[in-house]
């Protein structure tokens, strides 16, 4: 009776531990294929793509003062390929960290481990973003930190959010362990109009920097040691419209490289809601770049040249059964040579493979191409 009593005790201590535990994740897959042969980002044939899974496991911060939460997030298949830059490596953690709240002021939360960065209007998982392929501003940010994020709100509609970090970027060759990196930091402001203006209510604009050296990662190694800190300077906007079912979005990204260089990143958004089940997304972006002290071939000592081009992106969204999303999504791209586009769109496109070599599709010259996708997206 003794051992059967301690047996229960010990079983109900660890159900109310997994109580709050939230088990989420998504997967992915599509057909992706190129209309042109001039300068495709895909093949001209096109192909299936399983592009994998991501599994996440946490409890969110509870009510009340001095609550805590985790979070841990696995990236699988094509998708930690794509997220981590690294064409070998399936398994990718993108976050592990512990949450905190702190009754100061208004309250803040602190983020500490491997945390997703602040800065950016698009994200990892695709269906979280209005199309299916990613923006060139995407392809300029960093992905991932590690260090400690403190996020608290001033007042109503106004929040500010500051953190420590290893280096620029946490992701990929750059990793979790500080090795070789200098301190950096991010700091973001948000501020979102109040109801009493109409339908600009909820409209919101977030100004975010993000500064840091990864000098001695294993991505830069061969261009030698960065001199400079890389910086990414972020402007993003959210904005209601007067027509019903209209939402639009901005955003504009400036990268300075710490090896030399620089790249701009423009987009502008417009989704339609046709239903509840049912949307259509246009995309326009422009981004360039300046090359100028960006090393392409080590031992020649080439430099990158300044490149530019646009994009424009048309997808139709529909939710064909409950947490599966479908998308026919089709693209036109003008401009980028070969170095543009290993640095606009080489640094985790999404869905289009990363083969390892910076160039995507069989061209290397400038000119157009154009693309299409058909996706299926499952949460759970």
């Amino acid at each position: 009776v003794s051992r059967a009593s301690t047996a229960q005790a010990e079983e109900n201590s660890v159900l109310t531990s997994l109580g709050s535990t939230v088990l989420s994740g998504s997967v992915e897959a599509s057909y992706i294929g190129g209309f042109s042969g001039n300068n495709n980002l895909y093949s001209d044939g096109g192909d299936f793509g399983a592009h994998g899974a991501s599994l996440s496991v946490g409890s969110p911060l509870g009510e009340g003062n001095y609550s805590a939460g985790y979070n841990v997030e696995l990236l699988i298949g094509q998708r930690a390929e794509n997220f981590g830059l690294n064409a070998d490596d399936d398994f990718l953690l993108k976050n592990a960290n512990i949450g905190m709240n702190l009754p100061v002021g208004n309250g803040v939360d602190l983020t500490i481990g491997l945390w997703d960065t602040i800065v950016g209007y698009e994200v990892e998982a695709s269906a979280s973003n209005p199309n299916v392929t990613r923006s060139y501003g995407y392809g300029l940010e960093p992905f991932t930190h590690t260090g400690l994020l403190a996020s608290t709100e001033l007042m109503d509609g106004l929040s500010v959010s500051a953190g420590l970090t290893n280096g620029f970027d946490s992701t990929g060759a750059n990793n979790n362990d500080g090795n070789g990196t200098e301190l950096g930091y991010v700091a973001g402001v948000e501020y979102t109009l109040p109801d009493s203006l109409g339908f600009l209510a909820g409209n919101s604009i977030f100004v975010g920097f993000a500064d840091g050296n990864n000098e001695d990662n294993a991505r830069d190694d061969w261009r030698g040691t960065n001199a400079d800190d890389d910086e990414l300077f972020y402007i993003g906007a959210s904005i209601n419209t007067p027509i019903e079912g209209l939402s639009l979005g901005v955003s504009y990204d400036d990268r300075q490289y710490g090896s030399g260089g620089e790249a701009e990143a423009t987009a502008i958004y417009a989704v339609y809601s046709l239903s509840d089940s049912t949307s259509v997304a246009l995309r326009y972006d422009m981004g360039t770049v300046d090359g100028k002290g960006i090393v392409l071939n080590p031992t020649t000592g080439l430099e990158g040249a300044e490149d530019s081009a646009d994009m424009l992106t048309l997808t139709v969204n529909h939710q064909l059964w409950e947490n599966l999303t479908t998308r026919l999504e089709l693209g036109w791209e003008n401009g980028a040579g070969a170095f543009g586009t290993a640095q606009l769109v080489g640094s985790g496109f999404g869905s289009r493979d990363n083969n390892g070599g910076g160039t995507y599709g069989a061209g290397n010259g400038s000119g157009s191409s154009s693309f299409f996708a058909l996706n299926a997206f499952y949460a759970f």
